[in-house]
């Protein structure tokens, strides 16, 4: 069953999804942006799919995207398309949530806007209501469907970034097959996680997951470690012991940091994958092992090859066709949002601040209170049963400015210690004004991420970076142009072409989305065709 929210001014659709989706639980419909964001704070990440109207009847006061001075006709046309509003709105608050655009009037270019919102589907009545149940309930099946594919993840997250979406196509593929796998891209981006959750569940194979990092193990251990060891090998070897290899046999084994390897295991290694046995240290006998193996390196493995530090052969048997090259944290700037959520929702299983918290609560009454965050600049009203985390549009900006040379790794300990400094800081005060509050201070987010003075307006000093070409051309102006074109084109990969993150990373203001966006038009691009290169 899944949780749907209704966002409409009038019932009619909301009559028609409770009688054609009686399987899933129908919320509201709530009637405008302020009722929305209220229902959407309340229910947390309970929403599954939003089915928004794009007609709002409703009073002037209520309305987005209304000018200071409004005109009747501005007041009609903020009316026509409020859904398209919230749906703006929406996408700077839960940039991630599926959205069903809905209407009746033939006259409304959904496609486009649903286009450059993210909505996932759009429909357009037709005032008969079996056909337009038929509509709606493939179209709400499709949305569950691709999202039943993600949350099988575990806790591995794709996000809507293009190249991510095609790196897990990828691996689905590359998991079910015998070829080793070589994950690259930086320290801190996942790559064991994935070998963990996403890539031994789907390789078909029963026995265990083996893990082995070769950056943190002493290089006299390795070889014991890897290809076992016959007992009296070795001072200390008082028993014949396995290997990785035979340990993982029947299921993966994960390789990480495979640059560091010795060239005399690196040998060994390229013996075990061309024969697929192995030989323990101080033993004669050869076992037969069957793994998937899976390597990681944050190294330029070619590079190393010619500089002599790996070899050749070793290499080619790891199957560089195979190699999956995982973004860095910079260039997922518009999944930024889903990930502090669920860096939040990490932090929280630790035990030191889950005894925190535990402390916390019993000590203003609030046991069992559910934490859940919020951000931007809107306090929320006291609510039974809730401990609001807040996260400040300004201590969010830190968060974007932020380059992240230690990717998810990073962003996980930082809200893990913005939690950890907060609860502290709270739990020695003799009195707080709205314990049910716990706000997650500007302040200490920059102290944590030392990027400077909050109140500067500029970047960090190695803050966003973009390698560009530089092609002669005719003129110094075509020239920049070009440039331009390229940066305009990167930040619009980085921020999933969110038009309103553009905007708060160049201008530091989303509602400057428009300027930006027509600025990206003058530069000869075009969302269309961005779009299709990102999924071609």
């Amino acid at each position: 069953m899944a949780r749907l929210l209704m966002v409409d001014d009038q019932d009619r659709y909301a009559t028609l999804v409770r009688r054609a989706l009686p399987e899933h639980e129908l919320v509201g419909p709530t009637r405008s942006w302020a009722e929305t964001k209220a229902a959407l704070r309340r229910l947390g990440r309970g929403v599954d799919v939003v089915l928004l109207d794009v007609h709002f009847d409703i009073p002037e006061a209520d309305l987005l995207g209304l000018p200071e001075s409004p005109s009747p006709k501005d007041v009609e046309r903020a009316r026509r398309q409020q859904g398209l509003h919230i749906l703006e709105a929406l996408r700077g608050s839960h940039p991630d949530l599926a959205v069903l655009l809905m209407t009746s009037r033939d006259d409304l270019p959904l496609e486009q806007a649903a286009e450059r919102h993210h909505a996932e589907e759009y429909t357009y009545f037709l005032d008969d209501d079996l056909a337009d149940a038929d509509a709606l309930r493939a179209q709400i099946a499709n949305i569950l469907a691709a999202q039943a594919g993600e949350d099988s993840d575990g806790p591995v997250f794709w996000g809507r970034n293009p190249a991510l979406r095609r790196i897990r196509a990828q691996l689905l593929t590359l998991a079910r097959g015998r070829l080793p796998i070589v994950l690259g891209g930086p320290t801190g981006t996942g790559k064991s996680l994935i070998a963990r959750h996403f890539i031994h569940p789907r390789s078909g194979r029963e026995g265990r997951f083996v893990s082995v990092d070769l950056s943190t193990m002493p290089k006299d251990l390795v070889t014991a470690h890897l290809f076992g060891a016959a007992r009296g090998s070795y001072t200390g070897a008082v028993a014949d012991r396995k290997g990785a290899f035979e340990e993982a046999s029947g299921g993966t084994l994960f390789l990480d940091e495979i640059g560091n390897l010795a060239e005399d295991v690196q040998k060994m290694l390229l013996t075990v994958l061309q024969e697929g046995v192995v030989t323990r240290l101080g033993d004669m006998k050869e076992r037969p092992v069957d793994v998937k193996l899976v390597v990681a390196t944050h190294e330029d493995l070619p590079a190393l090859v010619r500089q002599g530090r790996f070899r050749a052969d070793l290499y080619m048997r790891l199957n560089p066709a195979c190699t999956v090259l995982l973004p860095p944290l910079r260039e997922r700037l518009g999944d930024l949002n889903r990930l502090i959520e669920e860096s939040f929702e990490k932090a929280l299983a630790g035990p030191y601040l889950r005894e925190l918290v535990e402390v916390y609560t019993q000590s203003y009454g609030l046991t069992g209170a559910k934490l859940t965050l919020t951000t931007g600049d809107e306090v929320p009203e006291p609510e039974p049963g809730l401990l609001w985390v807040l996260l400040p549009q300004k201590a969010l900006v830190l968060l974007r400015r932020h380059p992240w040379p230690g990717n998810l790794r990073e962003l996980v300990m930082t809200i893990e210690n913005a939690l950890v400094f907060s609860f502290a800081e709270l739990a020695q005060l003799r009195e707080v004004e709205r314990p049910d509050l716990v706000q997650l201070r500007p302040k200490l987010i920059r102290d944590l991420l030392r990027t400077g003075d909050l109140d500067t307006n500029e970047l960090p000093a190695d803050g966003w970076r973009v390698e560009v070409a530089v092609r002669a051309a005719e003129s110094l102006n075509d020239v920049a142009l070009d440039i331009e074109r390229q940066y305009f084109s990167a930040l619009w990969r980085a921020y999933d072409g969110d038009f309103r993150e553009m905007a708060r990373c160049l201008m530091n203001d989303p509602d400057c989305a428009r300027k930006v966006q027509l600025r990206f038009n003058q530069l000869g691009l075009k969302v269309r065709d961005m779009r299709g290169r990102a999924e071609g």
